[in-house]
């Protein structure tokens, strides 16, 4: 492998990396099911019971 393809490589995995990083929703995390609403809402929604799951790598963010 030469030096040019060596650094191409190396600068293509880190823009990659950047771009990865950089895409998602920015803002507080919500867990999956759960409606947002605004403070300044006076409705009341009285949403129906989800049943928690567990997935295999809640340790890991908890």
């Amino acid at each position: 492998m030469t030096t040019g393809l060596r650094i191409k490589t190396i600068c293509a995995m880190a823009v990659l990396g950047v771009v990865l990083t950089g895409c998602g929703k920015k803002g507080p995390l919500e867990r999956p099911g759960v409606t947002v609403v605004p403070a300044g809402s006076t409705e009341e929604a009285s949403p129906a019971p989800v049943r928690e799951r567990r997935f295999i790598l809640d340790g890991l963010l908890e």
